[in-house]
């Protein structure tokens, strides 16, 4: 891991058991698992957004989670500023959830409905020791607050999160998230619950936390156009793996994997007179992955699979500097890209 670096997770798995009555369980002899996030590698620098983009069942909101171990990973290392996440105790793991914090995708689900807004900062001030005096958590919830755009600070502090606009409850979401100051965030869809109107004051928040603060972003969505707008890279991510991943403006005008391409292809374009290209993709996704592959997951519906695709499952390779695809076609496809 480089200094660099705020984040590097190498080969993360995430199995989860399927339920199965005793006399099928008996029958088979054998545990079947959904595969949901299945040997994922990438790291994310200091200061940088990554964006993970994929359709709804990829596996990118159980990722996010096992990155901070709300769910146990089945096996894989995660490592944030060089410490081992995954070797940490219970004791160790509260101390570093300091560094390693969450924006969940409900902004009413996730805050205290009992609790006001300033109680739900100073609870996350006090669980982790950062004022010694009752002054100094107000004055940290009040500048917070202002930070996120709750101003008055003293008003807003006052309200209960049903007394709030979903953009508002979203603002304080990623308050108890800065008061921290984390090194990383992981963002799981913030804005997809939110009106259309209020959206880009939440995205242009994510980004003066970078900006401002060097908190570095793993930005869960399945809004390319979004995406676009708040990440410095994009892994596009297929049945648990990541299939593309690279800096998002190659993504974006050089697409090479033929998923990554169905998805571009499949972003409106606000001009009536633009004729869209047909999406090259077919059939369906599965509902679940209980089996371990001998295949490209994709190529049951990849118009381009060869032979070598049913056969084997390619791994990500570099076609460009820091673009990476996992296709066996990549090199000869980002010639016409």
């Amino acid at each position: 891991m480089t200094k660099s670096e705020v984040l590097r997770v190498e080969n993360l798995k995430k199995y989860f058991p399927v339920k199965k009555g005793l006399a099928t369980l008996i029958s088979s002899r054998k545990m079947e698992y959904v595969r949901a996030v299945d040997d994922v590698s990438f790291s994310v620098p200091g200061g940088k957004n990554l964006g993970f983009v994929g359709e709804s069942g990829c596996g990118k909101t159980t990722m996010g989670r096992a990155i901070l171990r709300l769910v146990e990973p089945t096996s894989g290392k995660i490592y944030c500023e060089g410490t081992d996440v995954t070797s940490l105790n219970k004791k160790q793991l509260k101390s570093q959830r300091r560094k390693m914090q969450m924006i969940f995708q409900d902004p009413h689900g996730s805050l205290n409905p009992r609790r006001t807004v300033s109680e739900i900062l100073r609870q996350t001030v006090r669980i982790h020791e950062l004022a010694s005096s009752k002054a100094e958590e107000d004055s940290m919830i009040k500048d917070t607050l202002e930070e996120v755009g709750l101003a008055p600070a003293e008003e807003f502090g006052k309200r209960y999160p049903i007394l709030l606009s979903g953009g508002q409850r979203q603002r304080v979401g990623v308050a108890r998230v800065l008061i921290l100051r984390p090194k990383l965030v992981v963002a799981d869809e913030p804005i997809s619950m939110l009106d259309v109107s209020v959206r880009i004051g939440v995205l242009e928040l994510l980004l003066r936390m970078r900006d401002e603060f060097g908190i570095s972003l793993v930005y869960i969505t399945h809004d390319l156009a979004t995406a676009r707008y708040i990440c410095d890279r994009i892994a596009i991510m297929y049945l648990g793996k990541v299939v593309e991943i690279g800096p998002t403006e190659v993504i974006y005008s050089k697409p090479i994997h033929p998923y990554t391409r169905a998805l571009i292809s499949a972003v409106p374009v606000p001009d009536p007179t633009v004729k869209m290209e047909e999406i090259p993709i077919k059939g369906y996704v599965p509902v679940s992955v209980t089996d371990a592959f001998s295949s490209c997951r994709f190529y049951p519906r990849c118009l381009y699979a060869e032979e070598k695709c049913g056969k084997e499952e390619p791994s990500l390779v570099e076609v460009e500097p820091d673009h990476y695809v996992a296709c066996f076609r990549a090199k000869e496809r980002s010639l016409r890209a």
